[in-house]
């Protein structure tokens, strides 16, 4: 029996060609993106989770009591971590990490020569010891428990220590100069995994970063001073909450009121763009949700198109189960016979997907910025999840086309009084028409919403000029500094640049000074305001064309002086007119002095956030970038002759540049990254409902063939037949429209509120969509329809 239903089964599949190749093809590219879903949700679900005491671990985090605009941040001042060991014998661990970014490494000789230059942008620490008694980092070669206690002593993973020297067996004992200062190689730690958010390389000994930082200070903070805490077990941390929130009051309170300690669990890190993560990457939970979503969507109107094709060519079959029943077969047996059969056309359409997402997995990672290997494919959980996906899919796709074929009247069948387009089939063929195209109608307008806000990202006015702008830094000690001016004449000598300036930050990146601005008479403990200090030269502001809306620019000279705040500041200090703000003291980062001008506000981050506070002065010490105005057809010559005033002038030091515009892209690659995915999923969901349609069109051009011949023998004309053939997929695409539209503008309209900076949905998303979709259609089934309506009546009409 079981024989006799298979070769049934591939008979019918060979019987009936195209039908089966558009089953089969609409199967296999919803499999595929539904297990490429799966593979990239499971990756960013794996961050971190084989760290045997994760449930455990927390980081320490502040977060802002302003409710207008509450900050989260991961820095923690520098005496946290240490007190909280003192004051809290309880928790199981402690430990500081220190990461640090745009890195310099020199590869040292034993005279101290430099042997080799790298820049790290990711991957150099410093941590405590007792950060690998927390995480399950492991060492490859040294003593994990003694090589960070001393100052100047360093770990580096294999891939970095190959890089370095080769071979990493060869590092042991090997200087680096890292921070001015020489770091000796105690110990190779094996490669990190690459679902970790700890993205370890050259890890240094925190006692390194201790030598030149005050750690009783409690008002002294950096953002990538980080604090992690291991509980006893996870029932501990309500408990440890109330703890925190008197350490607080004890130890920072005095010191700035402004903000609270809170645990956020690792298991959270990844996920939790609030804070960001030492990679720098993020994967929020709703977007998560979402791709999780779009790919059951994408594999249910897959399943769609399999069962509305499957009951449309039900007639087909209708003599065949009627000899099977007077044969003796019963309900029960043929359901399991067609089952069997969606069963094999479900197998050889996920052998196919198979093979689509072992080439697609590559680009996937290029894509998404990830490291998916391909050998996943192989893992248990990827091979029972794809039997399982296997299992629902025959079911969805098989047991409401096996229910109706199994119950055709053999004795209505045997006498050819039997038709299956009753009310009801066609009424759900047409519903699962409607739904699909809900789907991919949904997802395009998601798609042209999602691609205009990053269009607007690109073109918006930042309130600066960033393109033909090129910054590179410079090393900021002492001796170096003697050489601001001479730099400055040597490159103004080369051809192609057009303004300089130096400065420590560009008007707009992620990286900053923050510090507080008071009023003189405010005598509390608690800041004005928290601004972002941006020193810089005189020439910063015409470099960047930041106009002033009031007052001039700071005079020339190497110390603070003078300040020039933004619109911002100026309103948030309670004054109207930016006139009247001329002369006014403020005391910035301990120091008072008048506010001589006020800048027009331009975004110093992306435009997500609003524009925040920021204070512009002089001081030469902390100059370390160079902002460089060029002439993009000399762009080659210039990068040359830069790198070569760069080798002579900081020979010690690595010439790396980046171009502004560039920089301020990257605040958007996540967005990016979104937009690609809504384009390709998009284009799958129509796809698959065009292979329906496709399919659903031959299929009424067969069935209606005679019709169609005695339209034309009456002279119906081409035309006509083919508006006959085509209108009721337009009227089911409208319907499907009608749908989606208000569906995809609330979601997208949720996705927006995330922006303070934002397009607004217009008409027009809904016009492209519904007129694209109606084009896409027609020209799916226009071939089909024009070859019925030209074909020969005499061969549709010769056996009547």
């Amino acid at each position: 029996m079981f024989k006799n239903y298979f070769k049934t089964a591939i008979r019918n599949l060979l019987g009936h060609k195209g039908s089966s190749i558009i089953n089969i093809a609409g199967l296999a590219v919803g499999f595929a993106a539904f297990l490429l879903i799966f593979l990239v949700i499971q990756y960013e679900k794996s961050f971190d989770n084989f760290h045997r005491n994760g449930k455990n671990i927390y980081r320490v985090v502040r977060i802002g009591k302003n409710p207008v605009n509450r900050e989260y941040r991961t820095g923690v001042p520098f005496p946290v971590t240490p007190t909280l060991r003192a004051d809290f014998p309880q928790l199981a661990n402690a430990a500081a990490i220190f990461g640090a970014t745009d890195v310099q490494v020199n590869v040292t000789a034993a005279d101290g020569s430099i042997l080799k230059k790298f820049k790290e942008p990711l991957g150099v620490f410093l941590v405590e010891p007792q950060f690998f008694r927390m995480f399950d980092f492991t060492l490859a070669k040294g003593n994990i428990t003694k090589a960070l206690n001393d100052p100047n002593a360093a770990l580096l993973t294999k891939d970095i220590a190959t890089k370095y020297f080769g071979d990493w067996n060869a590092a042991i004992g090997k200087t680096l100069g890292i921070f001015g200062n020489n770091i000796t190689i105690t110990g190779i730690l094996n490669d990190p995994p690459a679902n970790t958010d700890f993205p370890l390389g050259v890890v240094l000994s925190y006692a390194t970063l201790t030598q030149g930082v005050n750690m009783t200070n409690w008002a002294n903070i950096s953002d990538a001073n980080c604090c992690f805490v291991q509980l006893s077990s996870s029932s501990q941390k309500k408990q440890f909450d109330k703890l925190l929130n008197d350490f607080v009051d004890k130890h920072i309170k005095a010191v700035n009121p402004g903000y609270d300690l809170a645990l956020q669990p690792l298991s959270e890190i990844h996920y939790d763009a609030r804070y960001g993560t030492f990679s720098g990457r993020t994967f929020g939970k709703d977007l998560i949700i979402a791709l999780s979503l779009i790919g059951l969507f994408l594999l249910v109107i897959a399943c769609v198109n399999f069962i509305n094709l499957t009951t449309a060519h039900a007639i087909n079959r209708a003599r065949e189960v009627g000899v099977r029943k007077v044969l003796g077969s019963n309900r029960a047996q043929l359901i399991f016979q067609f089952l069997g059969e969606t069963g094999i056309t479900s197998l050889v359409a996920l052998m196919g997907s198979a093979i689509i997402v072992f080439i697609c997995i590559p680009l996937v990672n290029h894509l998404l910025d990830i490291h998916l290997s391909t050998s996943v494919l192989y893992s248990a959980r990827s091979i029972l999840f794809a039997l399982g996906t296997l299992l629902v899919v025959i079911f969805l796709s098989g047991f409401y086309p096996a229910l109706i074929l199994s119950g055709f009247n053999s004795a209505k069948v045997l006498k050819s009084t039997f038709g299956t387009d009753n009310k009801k089939g066609i009424l759900f063929r047409r519903g699962l028409v409607v739904f699909q195209f809900v789907i991919a109608q949904a997802l395009i307008i998601g798609t042209l919403v999602v691609t205009s806000q990053m269009d607007y990202f690109r073109n918006a006015d930042m309130g600066f000029t960033k393109n033909a702008i090129i910054n590179a830094g410079f090393p900021g000690d002492s001796l170096s500094r003697t050489k601001n001016d001479l730099l400055r004449n040597e490159l103004y000598k080369v051809a192609g640049i057009e303004n300089l300036s130096l400065s420590s930050f560009t008007p707009a990146e992620n990286d900053g000074w923050y510090t507080d601005l008071r009023l003189p008479a405010n005598h509390s403990n608690s800041p004005d305001m928290i601004v972002s200090m941006k020193p810089a030269d005189t020439s910063f502001f015409r470099l960047y064309d930041l106009p002033l809306v009031a007052g001039r620019i700071y005079f020339p000279s190497d110390t603070m002086r003078e300040f020039v705040v933004n619109e911002t500041v100026v309103k948030k200090l309670g004054i109207r007119n930016p006139q009247e703000a001329i002369g006014k003291l403020i005391n910035v980062n301990g120091s008072t002095f008048p506010i001589v001008g006020v800048v027009k506000d331009f975004h110093m981050n992306s435009l997500r956030d609003p524009i925040g506070n920021v204070v512009l002065t002089t001081m030469k010490d902390a100059y370390g970038l160079v902002n460089i105005k060029i002439n993009l057809a000399k762009t080659k010559s210039i990068i040359a002759a830069m790198e070569r005033i760069w080798n002579r002038n900081f020979p010690d030091y690595m010439f790396e540049y980046s171009f502004l515009d560039q920089s301020i892209a990257n605040y958007y690659k996540q967005e990016n990254q979104l937009s690609q995915l809504y384009k390709i999923f998009s284009g799958i969901a129509i796809f698959i409902s065009c292979l329906g349609l496709y399919g659903l069109i031959s299929f009424m051009a067969i069935r209606r063939k005679k019709e169609i011949g005695i339209r034309k023998v009456l002279g119906a004309p081409v035309r006509g037949i083919v508006i006959m053939l085509s209108r009721e997929f337009t009227v089911l695409i409208v319907i499907a429209f009608l749908i989606a539209s208000p569906i995809a503008w609330y979601f997208m309209h949720q996705w927006l509120q995330q922006y303070t900076y934002r397009i607004m949905i217009g008409l027009w998303f809904f016009a492209a969509t519904i007129l694209g979709s109606l084009c896409i259609a027609w020209l799916t089934v226009g071939y089909t329809s024009i070859k019925a309506a030209i074909a020969n009546p005499v061969k549709s009409l010769r056996t009547e």
